[in-house]
């Protein structure tokens, strides 16, 4: 059959009561559980790192409080850009 008459026909209205979808249980718990892991008062844009006090691996100044650093692979500290001297 062609045309319009090979397209099965249903009286149910489009998303009314369908079977789930295989997964989508799951997919829903994991999305719960993850929105519910997350402190709402923690600010996950904000990953800096401070270490005023200690020596910069690179360039051998004092590190201020308030300067942007970084770890290095030995776990020292240096600065993300250090000062002109």
């Amino acid at each position: 059959m062609t045309g319009p008459e090979s397209t099965p026909r249903t009286d149910r209205a489009a998303g009314a009561n369908l079977p789930p979808i295989p997964g989508e249980r799951m997919a829903r718990q994991i999305e719960d559980a993850t929105e519910s892991a997350v402190d709402e008062d923690a600010d996950l844009e904000s990953n800096e790192l401070h270490a005023s006090g200690r020596t910069c691996a690179r360039c051998g100044a004092a590190i201020r409080a308030g300067e942007d650093v970084r770890r290095t692979a030995a776990g020292l500290y240096q600065h993300e850009v250090c000062p002109l001297r």
